[in-house]
């Protein structure tokens, strides 16, 4: 009996989820030059030849990467991006990012994901499409919370924008670079820091 299209789809969507999770642990641990392709195939269970059915090369598994997290990201977007109140979004947005990934690892991978962008045109061209849809969607709740209140009307949406991405680096970069940094304070310390940004002068 021919196996159902729908299970074929599965099984393959488990194989190629699969591969993803042991390359993502293989370039936090390695970074992304360290890593071989055999020693993805290892860590993912799977032969070369079966491997490069799915991802012809690092690359390749990158912008897999990247561009599942943006389309998980621009659904959230979409689905807030007419809520009354935006400035408690915008907090819940970048706390996600920010506890996407608490483990050191994680945040070394977005660190190495970021680093090859700025050598390796195919990457950065992964990195500007995620950021062509997430810095206008995050604008977009600024320029609602300035329209109802929440933030200073004069701002400059796409610059604020900007600022709160580069938060959220520098966060990556703090997990990834120092062992004693407190993650759930930094955490806990993100409505105060979002609200002072929106709306200089504004009590925490």
């Amino acid at each position: 009996m021919t196996e159902p299209i729908t299970d074929l789809l599965s099984r393959r969507e488990e194989k190629r989820r699969r591969i993803l999770e042991a390359a993502a642990d293989c370039f936090a641990r390695r970074g992304f030059h360290g890593t071989g392709m055999a020693e993805i195939c290892e860590a993912a269970g799977m032969s070369a030849g079966n491997l490069y059915r799915y991802f012809r090369n690092k690359e390749a598994m990158i912008a897999a990467l990247v561009d599942a997290e943006r389309e998980e990201t621009t659904v959230l977007f979409r689905e807030m991006a007419d809520t009354d109140d935006p400035l408690a979004a915008i907090t819940a947005l970048l706390e996600r990012f920010l506890t996407l990934t608490t483990d050191a690892a994680g945040h070394r991978l977005w660190l190495e994901i970021l680093s090859e962008g700025a050598r390796n045109p195919q990457i950065q061209a992964v990195l500007d499409r995620s950021d062509l849809e997430v810095r206008p969607a995050l604008a977009h709740l600024i320029g609602r919370a300035a329209a109802l209140g929440q933030a200073d009307p004069a701002i400059d949406g796409d610059q604020a924008a900007i600022w709160l991405l580069m938060l959220i680096d520098g966060f990556s970069a703090r997990v990834a670079t120092d062992p004693r940094f407190d993650i759930a304070a930094g955490i806990a310390a993100l409505p105060g820091m979002v609200r002072r940004l929106l709306a200089p002068g504004a009590r925490a």
